[in-house]
């Protein structure tokens, strides 16, 4: 029995056979994305900060290191993770094995160690694992294939084909091909919205509302509290009740499309609060957030410490879809976490989500720079900006861009003015647009002033900044020259009203 290591393509191919005759909610997966680099495909050819764990808890419990080490991969890509719950019946999964459950209790007992001990401690989760691994293939009659399926979680058979495809990779041996398997390609002509994703359609979803509440308006990032196969397997399975629109692998190679954009998707279980989202569109309180959102989950955990460049381009790329498609604002109030607006028992995607160079990313690839009245919500590489002291912060009037506002009352002589610098890089028309919050203290002719790199000024713009708050307002298109162009913001005018500075946008 220990000596039977079965990697085959037979078992795999049998569960794509079976896949490719079952309900529409198991598509046979996707191949994994030609041209991945060999290091990417085959990673247990690299060092991990875990591999004298993995010997020894192999040669401890005659399991493959190899085998180990690949599931480590898929699994967390070798971090230690502290899971949460993201989708109810589905338990945390922890360490660098991602145990969960009665699972995680089970090769806890096996390997001797308390089952704490399992979920913090390297050491004991590997060899939890391996205890468990072992077990699983004794009773398999030595299948390491089923013993990897069944470790996996997955009650799909597409989705543990998937995982143990996604292992064997890991390892560096080559999976069935869809044309080896009779399978046809899961996304023969795109996903229904977004071409470049797999379409795997789940059965769980419903109809907006037929009235303004289910209107798009936000989209919704989330972690999936797991990998990448698990994930969407799962938001397929109708016995799940929960999906997403959208759901990123880890390295961002491949995304699959579960709900169409327009329908449904249930991926958040909380009513709208708009004190949790800068008292945003406060007449949206109590509609359930399902209604008005797009929900993409992104394989990984909210603990983990950082999440792959290449995952987070991917998912830019998509956010700029959606909201360019639906006409959805790139800002805070529209672009938020699943914990932000659900705090009481969800925190994805956790604290090291890279959230003002993420959502200036999708600014760019939809053609934006941002400019913020606050430093720290710009990309400096591009968009800087200059504040006097004379300039007071605010946030007392909701719909502000970034983190608040600064506001400075107006005088006759005042020549302290606030200073938007943003970069062009090659010479070109770019459009200008502004926005404030707006109050009855305003001043109605606020002016803008817009300067090239050169120092010449190419307009003065009055706006009325009593109304029409919270929105971005054009105030030209002009030729600008490479360098930092800029558009000052001016508070000299009669007394008696204030001018806020709030953010301004340049757009291609």
């Amino acid at each position: 029995m220990r000596n039977r290591v079965s990697w085959t393509p037979w078992t795999v191919a049998l569960s794509l056979v079976a896949a490719c005759h079952a309900a529409p909610v198991e598509p046979c997966p996707a191949t994994r994305v030609a041209g991945i680099a060999a290091e990417q495909a085959a990673p247990v050819a690299r060092r991990s900060p875990f591999d004298s764990l993995f010997q020894t808890a192999g040669a401890e419990f005659d399991v493959p290191p190899a085998l180990l080490k690949a599931i480590g991969w898929v699994e967390t890509r070798w971090q230690m993770v502290e899971g949460r719950e993201e989708f109810a019946g589905r338990p945390p999964a922890f360490g660098v094995m991602a145990l969960a459950g009665s699972a995680l209790e089970r090769g806890a007992a096996l390997a001797g160690v308390s089952v704490e001990a399992a979920r913090r401690d390297p050491g004991a989760n590997i060899r939890a694992a391996a205890a468990l691994l072992r077990a699983y293939a004794a009773e398999a009659g030595g299948d390491w294939d089923a013993a990897t399926a069944r470790l996996s979680r997955i009650d799909l058979p597409a989705g543990r084909a998937a995982y143990t495809s996604a292992v064997t990779q890991a390892q560096g041996r080559a999976g069935p091909t869809a044309a080896a398997t009779g399978c046809p390609p899961p996304n023969p002509g795109g996903a229904p919205d977004y071409a470049a994703a797999v379409w795997r359609a789940s059965p769980n979803f419903n109809q907006r509302p037929a009235d303004q509440t289910g209107t798009l308006h936000m989209v919704i990032i989330h972690t999936c509290e797991s990998n990448y196969a698990s994930c969407w397997s799962w938001l397929v399975n109708p016995v799940s009740q929960a999906s997403a629109h959208y759901v990123v692998d880890e390295e961002g190679s491949e995304i699959s499309q579960l709900v169409r954009e327009p329908d449904r998707a249930w991926h958040i279980a909380a009513p709208y609060d708009c004190a949790l989202n800068r008292r945003h569109d406060c007449g949206l309180n109590g509609v359930q957030s399902n209604d008005f959102t797009v929900g993409i989950e992104h394989a990984g955990f909210a603990s983990q410490a950082g999440f792959p460049a290449s995952q987070i381009e991917a998912s830019a790329t998509l956010v700029c879809d959606v909201t360019r498609d639906r006409g959805i604002p790139r800002d805070w109030q529209h672009i938020v976490g699943h914990g932000q607006l659900q705090p009481a028992n969800r925190t994805d995607p956790g604290p090291n989500w890279p959230w003002i160079p993420y959502v200036h990313r999708v600014q760019a690839l939809c053609g934006e720079v941002v400019v913020d009245d606050s430093a720290q919500f710009n990309d400096a590489a591009v968009a800087t900006v200059s504040v006097p002291a004379t300039w007071t912060v605010a946030d007392t009037t909701p719909d502000y861009y970034g983190g608040g506002y600064r506001w400075a009352p107006t005088q006759p002589a005042a020549t302290d003015s606030v200073v938007f610098s943003f970069l062009v890089s090659a010479p070109g028309s770019r459009t200008l647009d502004a926005r404030w919050t707006s109050g009855t203290n305003r001043s109605p002719q606020a002016e803008y002033a817009v300067l090239t790199s050169a120092g010449n000024t190419l307009a003065i713009v009055p706006v009325d900044q009593r109304t029409a708050g919270g929105t971005w307002h054009t105030l030209g298109t002009w030729t600008f020259p490479a360098g930092w162009n800029r558009v000052v913001l001016l508070r000299r005018a009669a007394s008696g009203s204030v001018v806020v500075a709030d953010a301004v946008r340049v757009r291609l």
